[in-house]
C-alpha cells in the first residue's frame, strides 16, 4: 500500500448543494477540486440520474457552485464570464450575471444580470426567484447620478478605499472582512418583467430565509440594526403577492436562526434561546410557530442528547446543503451524535428514526416524496451521494466522483479508544495506527484536539490525519468534555476552561499509552486549531509531556479576544461567563497567556492575516512569550486567510500548513 501524501488533496472531489429535481429522478450538484496550478477549487455542476447513478457534467469552466431551477429541463447559476462584464466590475460596477444551463447540452446563455454583486437565487415559483446579495450602506448611489456627478462622486468614493470608518461593533466578520454598514439583504426578481423588489430593508442583516410550498410566503429572520452588538434574530414573514412584511416575533429571544422551513401550517426555526440573559448557555433546538395563532413551542428539543447540523471535523469538505426540510408532512433534519461519532438524518418520532447508515457522516440531504439522498462519508470512504429507501432504511452509493482516489493508498480505519472520565462520563476516542504498524516497534504518536469546542471528531476521512498515520505515526483524537453530539449538560463548559476538558485529554493519552505500548511516551505531538489551538497553549503552560506542539489559529487571552475578534461580544462571553468588567481575574484564570512564562514545549503558531475569529494577536503573544523565555518557537502567518485555512484555505496555502507542521513537529518526535 502506498502512502497518503500531502498533495493527494488535489485527487478529491468536494460536493455541495445538492438538490432533488421536482420529477424525484434527477438531482444536481456542485463538485469542487483543488487545483494547484491555479491555487484555486474550480467547482461545476453535475446532474446526477438516480435511477442508474450516471452523471453529466453541465458546467466546464470551474465558476458555477450555486444554481436554481429554471425551465422544467435546465437551470441558472452566477456567474461573470465576458471580459466586458469583468472590466465594468473591475471599474466598479455591481453586476451579477446569471446563465442558463440546459440538462440536454450545449452552451450556457445568459438569462439575465442584475445590479448587485455577488448574488444567489432561488426560485419562489416559475418566473419569480428570491434574490440574495451583500448590500453597502456607505456606498453612494452611483446609478441615480447625472454622468458629472457620477464622476466625481466615483474619485471620491476611490479614495476613500484607502480608509477603513467603523462606527458599528462588530465591525468585521471572519470570510467576510469588514461588515460596517454591509448587510446580507433580499430582493424578489421577476423574470418576465425584469424587476427586482427589495424584501428586506437596507440596515436588515439577514440570517436565515425560507420559501413556502405554495410560493406565496417568504419566511426570513434577522435584526434591523446600525450597531449588530448582539447576534438575536427577529422572525418575520413577507406576503409575495402584498409585496409586505410582518414580524412574528422581535430580536430579543433567540441567536441563530440560520435554518427555517415551512411545515404545514407552521415555520420552524432552528435556534438558541436565551431570553434576555445573553450569557445563559444553551444548544440549538428546533422550534415551531403556529402561523394561525402565532404561539412558540419547543418542537424537537435537540440539544438534550445530540447537536443540530453536521458539527464532525474534516478537511475533505467544501460547502454546504440543507440541513433541514419539511416534507410529506414530517420534518428531517441533520444531528450529531457523537457516542458513535456519526451525523445522520433523522425523523422525529417515538422514538426518533435515523434514516442514514450508522457507519455515515451526513453532511446535508434533500427529500422528495418518498425519494430521499445525502452526500456524506461512509466508513473509510470520500464524499458521495447516497440514496435512502425511507421504509427499510437501506443506503445505496449512487456516485462515483472519488472513486479511484483512495485506491492503492494506506487509509488507516479508526480504531476504537473509549474510555470513562473522572466525571463517570464515556469519553468516545480513536486512534489511527500508523502504516505498515509492528506492535514490536516503537512509533511517535500525535493528540489533535478538535475546535469548537461544541464540535466532534468521528470515524469520516481526515486527509491531515491520514497523512501523519501514513508517515508512521500514531494519530490519537478525541470528544473531551466540552465536545458536541451529547447535549448542553456534557457540552457545558462555561467558565471552567481548561480544567475537565484538559483532564479528559490527559487521560486518553495516558489510555493510549496503557493500550498501545508500541507509542514512544517521550515522542508525543499536539496539535489543534482554534478551540484546539486554546488548548495547545493551555497544554504546554501545564505539562511537559510533549515533545513539540502546533498551535493554530489559537486563543491566549480572553481579555484581548473580548472587544476585538467578532464574536468577542456574544460566544466569548458566554464562554467564559464574565467580561473584564465584572471579573477580570476569572477571565484571566481561563487564559492560556497567563501560564506561558511557564512552557517548554517548542511550539509552532500558525494564524491567518485575515482571521477575525482567533485573530494573529493571539497567536503572536503566545510565540512572543515563548521567545522572552527562550523557548524554541516559530511563527507562519498566511496573507490572504481567515479561519478556516485547515479547510477551504487556497491549496498551495493548504499543503505550506501540513508542510510547516509536519516539518516542525517531526523534528523533535520522528
Amino acid at each position: 500500500m502506498e502512502k497518503i501524501l500531502d498533495q493527494d488533496l488535489q485527487d478529491y472531489r468536494f460536493l455541495s448543494n445538492l438538490r432533488l429535481l421536482e420529477d424525484g429522478r434527477r438531482a444536481v450538484l456542485a463538485c469542487a477540486r483543488a487545483d494547484l496550478e491555479q491555487n484555486s477549487y474550480p467547482t461545476d455542476l453535475y446532474l446526477l440520474n438516480l435511477e442508474n447513478g450516471q452523471k453529466r457534467r453541465l458546467t466546464g469552466l470551474g465558476d458555477a457552485s450555486s444554481f436554481a431551477p429554471w425551465g422544467e429541463n435546465s437551470v441558472i447559476f452566477p456567474a461573470v464570464r465576458e471580459e466586458a462584464d469583468k472590466k465594468k466590475i473591475a471599474q466598479g460596477e455591481l453586476l451579477t450575471v446569471f446563465y442558463e444551463i440546459a440538462f440536454d447540452g450545449g452552451e450556457a446563455k445568459e438569462a439575465f444580470r442584475l445590479p448587485l454583486a455577488g448574488a444567489s437565487a432561488q426560485r419562489v415559483r416559475p418566473g419569480l426567484y428570491l434574490i440574495r446579495a451583500v448590500h453597502d450602506n456607505a456606498r453612494p448611489d452611483f446609478a441615480s447620478m447625472d454622468e458629472e456627478t457620477r464622476r466625481r462622486a466615483w474619485r471620491q468614493y476611490q479614495e476613500d478605499q484607502d480608509y477603513q470608518v467603523c462606527d458599528e461593533a462588530p465591525f468585521w466578520f471572519n470570510g467576510r472582512g469588514f461588515t460596517n454598514k454591509k448587510r446580507n439583504r433580499l430582493w424578489l426578481y421577476c423574470a418576465e418583467t425584469h424587476r427586482l423588489t427589495p424584501v428586506t430593508a437596507p440596515m436588515f442583516e439577514t440570517r436565515g430565509y425560507a420559501v413556502s410550498p405554495c410560493g406565496k410566503y417568504l419566511a426570513y429572520s434577522g435584526a434591523l440594526t446600525d450597531r449588530k452588538l448582539n447576534m438575536y434574530s427577529g422572525l418575520y414573514l413577507y406576503d409575495v403577492e402584498k409585496g409586505q412584511s410582518c414580524e412574528l416575533f422581535g430580536p430579543d429571544q433567540y441567536s441563530g436562526l440560520h435554518s427555517l422551513e415551512f411545515l404545514d401550517k407552521k415555520i420552524i426555526f432552528a435556534a438558541e434561546e436565551h431570553g434576555p440573559d445573553w450569557m445563559r448557555f444553551g444548544g440549538t433546538n428546533l422550534y415551531s410557530l403556529d402561523l394561525e395563532n402565532g404561539e412558540i413551542k419547543l418542537e424537537i428539543p435537540v440539544a438534550e442528547t445530540q447537536d443540530f447540523g453536521s458539527t464532525a471535523g474534516s478537511d475533505c469538505r467544501r460547502g454546504g446543503g440543507i440541513a433541514m426540510k419539511a416534507q410529506n408532512g414530517a420534518l428531517y433534519y441533520i444531528s450529531a451524535h457523537a457516542h458513535d461519532g456519526a451525523i445522520n438524518v433523522w425523523r422525529p418520532g417515538q422514538p426518533a428514526r435515523r434514516l442514514t447508515g450508522e457507519d455515515c457522516s451526513a453532511d446535508f440531504f434533500d427529500i422528495q416524496g418518498d425519494v430521499m439522498v445525502s452526500v456524506g462519508f461512509a466508513g473509510c470512504d470520500l464524499q458521495e451521494v447516497y440514496r435512502v429507501d425511507l421504509a427499510s432504511g437501506k443506503q445505496t452509493r449512487l456516485s462515483d466522483f472519488n472513486q479511484g482516489a483512495l485506491e492503492g493508498k494506506y487509509v488507516a480505519a479508526p480504531q476504537p479508544l473509549n474510555f470513562v472520565n473522572k466525571q463517570g462520563d464515556t469519553i468516545e476516542g480513536w486512534a489511527l495506527l500508523p502504516k505498515d504498524y509492528d506492535p514490536a516497534k516503537r512509533y511517535p504518536a500525535v493528540l489533535d484536539i478538535h475546535g469548537g469546542p461544541r464540535a466532534i471528531f468521528g470515524t469520516c476521512f481526515f486527509h491531515q490525519m491520514q497523512t501523519m498515520a501514513s508517515d508512521g505515526c500514531f494519530v490519537l483524537f478525541c470528544n473531551p468534555t466540552g465536545s458536541g453530539g451529547r447535549g448542553d449538560k456534557f457540552a457545558d463548559i462555561s467558565g471552567r476552561y481548561g480544567t475537565v476538558d484538559y483532564e479528559d485529554l490527559m487521560q486518553f493519552v495516558d489510555e493510549a499509552l496503557a493500550k498501545y505500548p508500541a507509542i514512544d511516551e517521550k515522542r508525543l505531538g499536539v496539535l489543534g486549531g482554534s478551540y484546539g489551538g486554546f488548548m495547545c497553549n493551555w497544554i504546554i503552560g501545564h505539562t511537559r509531556r510533549f515533545a513539540a506542539a502546533a498551535s493554530q489559529r489559537s486563543i491566549a487571552s480572553w481579555i484581548t479576544l473580548f472587544g476585538t475578534c467578532d464574536i468577542g461580544l456574544s460566544f466569548d462571553l458566554r464562554e467564559v461567563q464574565a467580561t473584564p468588567f465584572t471579573d477580570m481575574r476569572k477571565m484571566w484564570d481561563q487564559s492560556p497567556m497567563q501560564f506561558a512564562n511557564q512552557a517548554k514545549t517548542p511550539t509552532l503558531f500558525i494564524n491567518s492575516m485575515e482571521d477575525y475569529r482567533c485573530w494573529l494577536p493571539e497567536g503572536i503573544s503566545m510565540y512572543t512569550a515563548l521567545k522572552l523565555n527562550g523557548v524554541p518557537a516559530r511563527m507562519c502567518l498566511f496573507k490572504g486567510e481567515n479561519h478556516e485555512l485547515s479547510r477551504s484555505g487556497k491549496p498551495k496555502h493548504r499543503m505550506r500548513r501540513l508542510k510547516e507542521i509536519k516539518g516542525w513537529l517531526y523534528q523533535y518526535i520522528m
